[in-house]
C-alpha cells in the first residue's frame, strides 16, 4: 500500500519495499558470505565498545521467541540489506526511528561506518509551542549542539525567556491531556479493555495457528505471541484497583527516578543494554543513596497497566522508596528535590533547567552539560551523591551557555506521531508538513 502511494502521490518510480527487498536476500542467500566476526568488530568500533554482536541481538525483543541461530540468520540479513543500500545510493543522511530494535541499530553502524548519518526527529522543548531536534547514531546524540558549541556569543535575553517560559509547573508538554479518571470511568474503561484483550488475545492465537510463520517475521510474530490475556487481566486489576501509591511529603530529603517506558530506545540502545531492568537499578539506586534520604519514584503518566504488577510492589517494598502516583507533574516533584537520577529522558533536562544535581546512566544530549554527572557504573554512584549532597546550583555562565547551544539545535515542528498525539496537540498537518520539510532542508544544509 505504502509503496503505491509513493508512485502515485510522490511519483517515486522505484520505491524500495524493505520487506520485499528482505525476502529475495533471505531466499537467495545473498547474506550467505556475511562473516559474523567481521559483524562483530564493526559494531564494537563504531558503537565504541558499547555494543558488541551479541549485546545488539539481546537488547532486541523481537528475536524472543526465535532461537539464536535464526537470530544471527537474520543479523546477516540486516546487516547485507543495510551495506548494500548505503553503499550503492551513496547516502548521506538515513532518516528513521530511534534506534530500538536491531535492524535500525545496525543500519546506524552501517551508516557511521561509511561517513553517513542515521538521524531521527525527537519532539523537545523550544520556544515555540512545538518543537523537535535532530538526534543522530545509536546514542541519539544532538550533533548541532556539538556544532553550535563553536558559537562563543551567548543570548542572554533569548536564554531567559526560554527559562521563564520552561520553569513553570503548568508547563508540562502533553500533561494537560492526561485525566485522572473516575471510578466509574475507571471501570468503564476497565470492562472495554478486557473484552478488547480478549478479542485480540483469540484473533493471534488464530493467526499463529493458521499461518506458518518464518524468521523473517520476527517482529509480527512477537507482536502476536506478546499478547497474553490472562496476564493483562491480572495486572489491570491489581495497577487500578488493589495498587496504593505512597504519599509524598515535599518536606523530606530525596532524589527523584523517573521510570522509563518499556521497552524504548531510550532504555536499551541508548541505555548502551545494561540497565533495563529498571527495578533493579532501583533497588541498586535506593541502596547507595546517603542514610535519611529518599527515592522517590514515579511511572510515566502514559503508562498505564503495560507493566508486570508485581514491578510496582516489588518497588514499593525498599524501605527508603516511595511509589508516587503517576499523574503527579514531574516538575513539582524535580523542583523539592536534592537531585534526579534517570537513564536518560526529559526529567532530567528538567532538572538541569530547575538547577537540580542530574545523574544519567544513559546516553543524552545534556550529557553535554558539565553539571551532569554521567555514571557508567551503578558502582560508581554512590561516591558521587555522597561529594554532592550538599552541592547547590544556581544560575550560571555554564548553564546559559548550554542552553543557548541546546536552543540553536532546535526546530519548531511536530514530529511525534504516536498514537492521537498530533490531533490532542491541534496539529495543522498541511503547515506542518512545510515547516518539518523546511527545517529537515536547513539541517541538511549545515553538513
Amino acid at each position: 500500500v505504502e509503496v503505491e502511494i509513493l508512485k502515485n502521490k510522490y511519483s517515486i518510480d522505484n520505491p524500495i519495499c524493505f520487506e520485499d527487498e528482505i525476502k529475495k536476500i533471505f531466499k537467495n542467500k545473498s547474506y550467505s558470505k556475511i562473516n559474523t566476526e567481521e559483524m562483530d568488530s564493526l559494531i564494537i568500533k563504531e558503537t565504541n565498545g558499547r555494543f558488541n554482536l551479541n549485546g545488539a541481538i539481546q537488547y532486541d525483543r523481537t528475536f524472543k521467541y526465535f532461537s539464536y541461530t535464526e537470530s544471527i540468520e537474520l543479523s546477516k540479513v540486516y546487516f547485507y540489506f543495510w551495506e548494500n543500500i548505503v553503499k550503492k545510493y551513496k547516502i548521506n543522511f538515513l532518516l528513521h526511528e530511534p534506534t530500538s530494535l536491531f535492524f535500525n541499530h545496525i543500519a546506524s553502524i552501517i551508516c557511521k561506518s561509511y561517513n553517513a548519518r542515521y538521524i531521527t526527529c525527537i519532539q523537545v522543548y523550544g520556544e515555540s509551542d512545538i518543537n523537535f531536534s535532530v538526534a543522530e547514531g545509536d546514542d541519539g546524540s544532538f550533533t548541532e549542539m556539538k556544532e553550535t558549541a563553536l558559537i562563543q556569543e551567548i543570548d542572554i535575553d533569548r536564554v531567559t525567556a526560554f527559562l521563564n517560559k520552561i520553569r513553570p509547573n503548568s508547563h508540562n508538554f502533553f500533561n494537560a491531556y492526561i485525566k485522572k479518571r473516575s471510578f466509574f470511568n475507571k471501570l468503564k474503561f476497565s470492562l472495554i479493555s478486557v473484552v478488547k484483550s480478549f478479542i485480540k488475545y483469540f484473533y493471534n492465537r488464530m493467526k499463529l495457528l493458521i499461518k506458518n510463520y518464518n524468521v523473517l517475521d520476527h517482529v509480527e510474530i512477537f507482536h502476536l505471541k506478546s499478547i497474553n490475556f490472562f496476564k493483562e487481566i491480572k495486572n489491570h486489576y491489581y495497577y487500578y484497583y488493589r495498587l496504593i501509591y505512597d504519599e509524598p511529603s515535599f518536606e523530606e530529603d530525596y532524589y527523584y527516578y523517573p521510570l522509563h517506558l518499556e521497552p524504548e530506545a531510550v532504555v536499551l540502545y541508548w541505555g548502551d543494554g545494561l540497565y533495563n531492568n529498571q527495578v533493579k537499578l532501583i533497588e541498586n539506586i535506593a541502596a547507595q543513596i546517603p542514610p535519611g534520604t529518599f527515592l522517590f519514584v514515579k511511572d510515566h503518566p502514559h503508562a498505564g497497566s503495560y507493566r508486570n504488577y508485581d514491578d510496582y510492589f516489588k518497588i514499593k517494598s525498599i524501605p527508603n522508596v516511595k511509589l508516587l502516583e503517576p499523574l503527579i507533574l514531574g516538575k513539582k516533584i524535580i523542583a523539592k528535590s536534592i537531585g534526579v537520577i534517570t537513564i536518560n529522558g526529559t526529567s532530567g533536562f528538567e532538572a538541569l533547567l530547575l538547577n537540580k544535581q542530574v545523574y544519567t546512566f544513559g546516553n543524552c544530549f545534556f550529557n553535554q552539560c558539565c553539571r551532569v554527572k554521567h555514571i557508567k557504573n551503578i558502582k560508581d554512584l554512590r561516591s558521587s551523591l555522597y561529594a554532592n549532597k550538599d552541592l547547590v546550583y544556581n544560575d550560571d555562565d555554564e548553564l546559559f551557555k548550554f542552553i543557548n547551544h541546546y536552543l540553536n539545535s532546535t526546530h519548531p515542528g511536530f514530529t511525534d506521531y504516536y498514537l492521537n498525539w498530533a490531533k490532542l496537540v491541534g496539529v495543522d498537518e498541511s503547515q506542518n508538513t512545510k515547516i518539518v520539510a523546511d527545517e529537515l532542508s536547513k539541517y541538511f544544509d549545515k553538513f
